[in-house]
């Protein structure tokens, strides 16, 4: 839609309030005549109080058109007599310019007055320059393009001296515009230099004013689509003149505007679908291929695609004016999609990559232009074709079930797939070799030598993809693995187990032990032996041999356990306590390797413990128990017994007796020592005269020989339960009274 931006700064407030209660009648009328699309038109235009602030905004709608030669003019006041035109000049800025190119001319009066900003930067789809910069013009004079309050014609005029497009505002058009003379083409229509009379163009001309004294709005067409102007509002709420002076709305119709200026902008793009040459399920590499967008100038590289990935195949729209970045996510919830692809040239139309595990959508859109740095809005910058895209469809992977197959060793292999029908499976020997080496089969028997995968090709009707799967020849010499004590001991099991497998087979064989060996079931991957107390080391020898679920057999694996002798006991400090005395129990032999892990006891008490020892105590008997293990340099226990010992107290032992009678009562009648043990007795008289020797516990001294008298003893005497003997010596009265 094209359209008129008029402002005067200093339009009364009742002015502007008629312009704003425009009513519009337009749209029928347009729609009967003939439908040709111009290469460029004018947009709008900006008429402010300051010459050197207004502006035109061409759209360029031609896909490559050169501007060279072209021509851009206005009428004087009243529109009543043509203007000297300024000339588009030979440049590279005015040559391929794209559709929905934006061009925003700066008026001034001069040179001095232009607009300091200048943008010939065509990458983003926008171009800002003066008119009066002779770089890129020439012709025309102070008063071209110089509006007024009262009446104006912008227009455009191609090199054959054409009248393409033109917008305007008059109340009453004068012959430039309306009347006098009509002519398709006209020199008048291209001077450059001075002043021309009134002429108006030939062709189906709309001529719209609005219906008020000053200022009307006046359009003029020669036959353009009337899509172009499907969206004229014609409210009177909403006029086409506004007093703003922001460029790209579309005044009158900002939303059908800016919808046809972005339908100019987006690229030609024939929406498809297209398959994947390998989807889903596992990793690998996707790739996929489209029919390019229309480009007839793609040197520029202002036209690309955006590829978008996600899980859901459920995409969001791509914002107009929006430039996104590899691996942004764009959209929410089900939407969310990842940017996987930023292609910056309209002839690259083969994507892939490798996105891992699991079932992916792809959409393609194609784009044009860049951003705009410091710009945003959704008719400038990147522009996408959001109604024809790409739509990648991974397929459904055709339903399939193979066999592989493991040989014991070099063999023929058999390889099946089981498919469905229709369809038509190829094997191969890669998967991407193009010849197949059976055709039409699903079952592959080869010679094989060595681990080898073949390929088969899941073809049939109505697939959008035509996938290899991979089929493996295995040549496995079964083998497994087992563990096994390295030695095992009185008390403690050794264990050997295999790898387990429930379809497999086990044969275990004892090869040579010593008697007493006690072991599992032995067809199974677990085995227990016990074995009994030896002195001496023993060597036991087994085997192993598996057989898998088809039939293949392992190496036989020959190994040995050793028995490790283990009888530690436990013996008392004391074996004939006395009552209550501290008796302490510990292991023999002594070994700094042999722990014992818990003492206990029955009757009496345990007075302390260590790992090698204990203190108990009784006034009667106590039996103390203990797990006596053996315990590896890592502290880990090994073999593991329990010992137990009973210690009784003795009698108390009475003191030496001083007295003898002699007399055969039964009371004192020998030399009693309270229950020790006596050896090497000698009993002297008072003046050291050898009276007895020889004495022992069964020989001992009586005195009856004697006189009653006062005589001295020594001897070696023995507690009970202790080893040592112990001198004693002492005085002893012998009384025959």
């Amino acid at each position: 839609m094209y359209e008129t931006r008029f402002h005067k700064l200093d339009l009364p407030i009742k002015l502007l309030y008629m312009v704003f209660r425009v009513i519009i009648s337009l749209f029928l009328i347009i729609l009967i005549f003939p439908a040709r699309a111009q290469e460029i038109v004018v947009n709008e235009y900006f008429n402010p109080a300051d010459q050197n602030d207004e502006w035109t905004e061409l759209v360029v709608v031609q896909d490559n058109l050169d501007l060279t030669g072209w021509y851009i003019g206005d009428n004087n006041q009243g529109t009543s007599s043509w203007q000297p035109k300024i000339k588009f000049k030979d440049n590279p800025l005015w040559k391929n310019l794209r559709a929905g190119t934006i061009i925003q001319l700066d008026h001034a009066a001069n040179v001095a007055g232009c607009n300091d900003i200048t943008d010939t930067d065509k990458s983003d789809g926008f171009i800002r320059v003066c008119v009066r910069n002779s770089t890129y013009f020439e012709g025309g004079s102070s008063t071209t393009l110089f509006l007024a309050d009262d009446g104006d014609f912008v227009h455009l005029i191609n090199p054959s001296g054409k009248m393409v497009h033109g917008i305007g505002h008059d109340d009453n058009p004068g012959n430039s515009v309306e009347g006098g003379t009509c002519v398709n083409s006209s020199s008048k229509w291209t001077n450059t230099t001075t002043a021309q009379a009134a002429t108006r163009p030939c062709g189906n001309f709309l001529f719209y004013r609005f219906n008020m004294a000053s200022p009307t709005s006046l359009f003029v067409r020669t036959g353009v689509t009337a899509d172009f102007f499907a969206g004229m509002q014609t409210s009177t709420s909403n006029g086409f003149i506004d007093t703003s002076d922001v460029p790209f709305e579309g005044i009158g119709n900002a939303g059908g505007n800016a919808a046809w200026v972005v339908n100019l902008r987006k690229p030609i793009l024939q929406e498809q679908t297209v398959c994947l040459t390998n989807s889903g399920g596992a990793p690998s590499t996707i790739s996929f291929s489209w029919d390019k967008a229309t480009d007839p100038f793609p040197s520029d590289g202002t036209i690309g695609y955006m590829v978008l990935r996600n899980q859901t195949e459920n995409f969001p729209l791509p914002l107009q004016g929006t430039q996104y970045a590899l691996n942004q996510t764009i959209g929410t919830g089900p939407q969310a999609s990842l940017v996987v692809g930023l292609i910056n040239s309209s002839q690259t139309t083969t994507f892939q990559e490798n996105p891992g595990v699991g079932t992916f959508h792809y959409r393609v859109y194609a784009f044009r232009y860049v951003n705009t740095v410091g710009f945003s809005h959704f008719t400038r910058g990147r522009t996408y074709n959001t109604e024809q895209f790409i739509t990648v469809s991974p397929g459904e992977l055709p339903s399939h079930v193979l066999e592989n197959d493991t040989l014991c060793g070099p063999g023929v292999a058999t390889l099946r797939a089981f498919l469905t029908t229709g369809q038509s499976p190829n094997w191969y020997t890669s998967p991407t070799t193009p010849n197949p080496i059976l055709t039409n089969q699903d079952t592959l028997r080869i010679l094989v030598n060595e681990n080898t995968s073949y390929w088969i090709g899941l073809g049939g009707p109505g697939q959008c993809i035509t996938p290899r799967v991979e089929v493996k020849a295995v040549i496995a010499p079964f083998d497994f693995s087992y563990t096994a004590s390295d030695s095992i001991c009185e008390g403690t099991a050794a264990y050997l187990s295999a790898d387990y497998n429930s379809d497999w087979t086990y044969d275990w064989r004892l090869l040579g032990s010593p008697s007493g060996v006690a072991t599992g079931p032995l067809d199974s991957n677990f085995v227990e032996i016990q074995v009994p107390y030896y002195p001496e080391s023993q060597i036991i020898r087994f085997s192993i041999q598996v057989f898998n679920d088809k039939g293949c057999p392992s190496p036989i694996k020959i190994d040995t356990l050793r028995t490790v002798p283990f009888n530690p006991q436990l013996v008392a400090s004391n074996t004939s306590p006395l009552a209550n005395e501290a008796v302490t129990v510990s292991i023999s032999p002594p070994q700094t390797s042999v722990i014992c892990y818990s003492w206990t006891n029955i009757g009496g008490s345990i007075l302390s413990q260590a790992v090698t020892s204990c203190q108990v105590s009784t006034p009667d008997s106590i039996l103390v128990s203990g797990i006596l293990g053996y315990t590896l340099p890592n502290d880990a226990p090994f073999c593991r017994v329990t010992r137990s010992l009973m210690v009784t107290a003795s009698e108390p032992i009475l003191p030496i007796s001083n007295v003898v009678t002699a007399n055969g009562d039964g009371k004192n009648d020998i030399l009693d020592f309270g229950g020790r043990e006596v050896k090497d007795l000698e009993v002297y008289d008072r003046w050291g005269k050898q009276v007895f020797s020889g004495g022992t516990t069964l020989n001992p001294w009586k005195g009856d020989d004697l006189n009653s008298g006062l005589y001295f003893f020594k001897a070696e005497t023995r507690n009970p339960g202790k080893v040592a003997f112990e001198k004693q010596n002492g005085w002893v009265l012998l009384n025959k009274d």
